[in-house]
């Protein structure tokens, strides 16, 4: 049975199979983490290679065979990994941003989508990046239901700044600036080691 459908999605991963053929790895608003397969997609002329590049956001028609999923037409796109990439601390957050999302959101969740998307936009402006990358892991701990601040062994200036930071958007966050960056790096640590399971 085929379904023919409009989504959204993002370019999680890109994996070359053979010498023609390669598969993308999204994130999509309507089903979450997929996997496409494109046939001679190294040689693609009929759209812009840097589609299937990781960073990039795309709507398009897509096309489910059984387990398979299949481009049928891009109707728009962005290449956000262009601007994430002249700079190597939003290229280091961003890449880890999209590690979260492989590693943390293995199900469909339209507000996980909508917080990626936002993240990897906002990131392209961000003041400080790893700012950006430690409320990205807060709030995709909290949607999906783990998020306990209380045991991750925080003193009480650790507590109140991550309180604080989750109370903000990804927007209001983008333009914060710390001189504390100390901080910030132990925290990012304490985070990963705590909320990114193996």
């Amino acid at each position: 049975m085929e379904t023919v459908y409009k989504d959204e999605a993002i370019v999680l991963n890109r994996k070359f199979v053979g010498e023609k053929d390669l598969t993308i790895t999204v994130y999509t608003k309507k089903s979450g983490k997929e996997s496409i397969y494109i046939q001679n997609g190294q040689y693609l002329k009929n759209m812009p290679y840097s589609i299937l590049s990781p960073f990039c956001w795309f709507k398009a028609v897509l096309i489910k065979i059984k387990d398979k999923l299949i481009i049928s037409e891009i109707d728009s796109y962005k290449q956000i990994g262009y601007y994430i990439s002249q700079d190597i601390e939003k290229f280091e957050a961003g890449f880890n941003i999209i590690n979260f999302t492989y590693k943390l959101a293995p199900h469909q969740d339209e507000r996980i989508f909508i917080l990626l998307k936002k993240s990897l936009y906002f990131l392209t402006i961000s003041k400080l990046p790893k700012l950006l990358e430690i409320l990205f892991l807060l709030k995709i701990t909290y949607l999906n239901g783990e998020l306990d601040l209380k045991r991750l062994n925080l003193n009480n200036k650790e507590f109140d700044f991550l309180k604080g930071l989750m109370g903000k958007s990804i927007k209001e966050a983008s333009q914060i600036e710390i001189e504390n960056v100390e901080l910030l790096e132990s925290l990012r640590s304490k985070l990963i080691r705590e909320l990114v399971r193996e």
